[in-house]
């Protein structure tokens, strides 16, 4: 990073978690990098000299990731060029520094002087006298990011914080009020939500070492076996996780494996797999005695599917590579009970979780999508003996990769039906629609968004 660590830290970080922050922001910004690899690969090399470090580092990142939109507006009257023509190192630096100001309560000394400090050592000293003058221009006006007025168009986008498109997007498929909280909700931090593996340990047992550990454990309002944590340690070096004990996953998403009741000596495919966690989930609400065939098109994403297996040692599990976008699966692969279709999709109901998403959004997303998720719907469900359940999902929120994908599934197959709500669910009962569908969402569950189709083929 270039940057020799300062002996004194005050109360704010020092400018080496300002570099790293900035850095994994304009490779997202300029190269479309996926936030969570980068930021995973910055905290994994970075040395930082305060075990506080890494949380900061965190937080800066997804922070102005959430509020990039809002920061970017509240930008506009301290800027006499667009932002967009800077350099992606420093029109970073100026997000950063903005959203220490206003959204942070890192104090105005470290929030200008290390973000400056970062930026001179990696661009020079103009660059980072122009960030300077910036930042010092945001706290002399009062740190409040200045929003465009009621009624213009920009408001929205701005108050959002994501790009006029997908607010466009949001608005067709929830209409602008349900759009406005969605987007409202998605600014929040999510929650650090896991899922107990009984295979590994029970329930309670968790709990308990989890609360020994100072990790502030609250059983999840929804799903049974999972804890949301108040304060979690890094996965990638945390032993619990490693020892298989937990999974890290959205309360939402433990909520749709359920929705297939899974029992012993079922046979069950998951179609699009990896990384496994809803495979796992299968395997334990099975009780581990259901025959589990999980299907991916990626190697290197079955690769790590088998991993989780490993570290969760969920049994009854085996693994295929095969492109359900373009076949069926082999006969010789025979009839299955279950289907579990998490489709892959534009993952615009995440994006609380990975606000870097937003701004890779394209209009033609979800219509794109959605004809992988037709192909890959139509191929599971060839894999489905008569009588047997199929379970469509995504997480994303727009009708065009959801109900219109299942809409036109069952004009074309009159042998398939919506199921009935099944019995003993755990989820909230305000999440089912008019049309027997599943719609969970962060502003009315606090949940990430999932939509999911219980289909009956008869």
């Amino acid at each position: 990073m270039g940057i020799r660590p300062r002996a004194a830290r005050g109360d704010g970080g020092t400018a080496i978690v300002r570099d790293a922050a900035i850095s994994v922001l304009a490779r997202v910004d300029r190269d479309e990098a996926f936030a969570d690899i980068v930021l995973d690969r910055a905290l994994r090399e970075a040395r930082f000299s305060d075990p506080r470090d890494p949380g900061l580092l965190t937080e800066l990142v997804m922070g102005t990731l959430r509020r990039r939109g809002t920061i970017d507006f509240a930008l506009l009257p301290f800027l006499s060029r667009p932002l967009e023509r800077t350099d992606a190192y420093v029109r970073n630096a100026l997000r950063v520094g903005a959203y220490q100001l206003f959204y942070t309560r890192v104090p105005d000394r470290a929030a200008l002087n290390e973000t400056v400090a970062a930026v001179k050592a990696a661009r020079g000293g103009g660059a980072g006298g122009f960030v300077n003058a910036v930042l010092r221009g945001i706290v002399r006006a009062g740190k409040v990011p200045v929003l465009p007025p009621e009624g213009d168009p920009r408001r929205l986008p701005a108050e959002g914080s994501a790009p006029r498109d997908l607010v466009d997007a949001f608005a067709t498929s929830l209409g602008e009020a349900e759009a406005r909280a969605y987007l409202a909700a998605c600014l929040e931090k999510p929650p650090f939500a896991v899922r107990a593996n009984p295979f590994r340990i029970a329930t309670d047992a968790l709990a308990g070492r989890l609360a020994d550990e100072g990790r502030e454990p609250a059983p999840c309002r929804y799903a049974p076996d999972g804890f949301v944590l108040g304060k979690p340690a890094p996965v990638f070096s945390d032993a619990a996780f490693l020892e298989g004990a937990y999974l890290v996953m959205d309360e939402g998403a433990q909520l749709i494996a359920a929705l297939l009741r899974p029992g012993p000596g079922e046979r069950i495919l998951d179609a699009c797999a990896a990384p496994g966690g809803k495979t796992t989930h299968l395997s334990a609400l099975a009780g581990g005695k259901a025959e589990i065939l999980a299907a991916d098109v990626s190697a290197p994403r079955l690769r790590m599917l088998r991993e989780v297996v490993t570290r969760t040692g969920a049994p009854g599990i085996r693994t295929a590579l095969h492109d359900l976008t373009r076949a069926p699966l082999t006969p010789s692969s025979g009839l299955f009970d279950k289907a579990l279709v998490d489709a892959p999709c534009t993952g615009m109901g995440v994006i609380r979780r990975n606000p870097d998403a937003k701004w890779r959004f394209r209009p033609d997303g979800p219509r794109r999508m959605a004809r992988v998720q037709a192909a890959i719907l139509r191929n599971a469900w060839e894999a489905v003996r008569r009588g047997g359940l199929l379970v469509y999902c995504t997480c994303s929120p727009f009708t065009e990769e959801d109900e219109e994908v299942v809409g036109a599934f069952l004009a074309e197959r009159p042998e398939a039906a919506v199921a009935a709500r099944p019995g003993g669910w755990p989820g909230p009962a305000d999440a089912w629609t008019a049309d027997g569908f599943l719609r969970l969402s962060p502003h009315r569950h606090g949940t990430d968004a999932f939509f999911a189709a219980l289909l009956r083929k008869g």
